[in-house]
């Protein structure tokens, strides 16, 4: 028997070979191939997180103390109606 989630880490991501073949009694099968034979549906793994990107906001460039300093009403909690 094959120990399939031992390939996968916690995350779903794929540890085992890099071409993703098994032998299973002397025979190269490709991991898809021997799951999809066999009714087994394998982890998905989580995409990657790409943090190289630094992407600008507008609203995030500013800081707070610059923003519209308009009050609606009088400030107070109870408000007027």
């Amino acid at each position: 028997m094959i120990k399939i989630q031992r390939l996968y880490d916690a995350d779903g991501k794929w540890i085992g070979p890099k071409d993703k073949m098994l032998s299973i009694g002397g025979e190269k099968i490709h991991i898809d191939d021997y799951a999809k034979q066999h009714g087994i549906t394998l982890p998905k793994g989580k995409k990657p997180i790409n943090t190289d990107i630094e992407e600008k906001h507008a609203d995030m460039e500013q800081s707070l103390d610059q923003g519209d300093s308009e009050v609606d009403g009088t400030g107070d909690s109870e408000g007027s109606e």
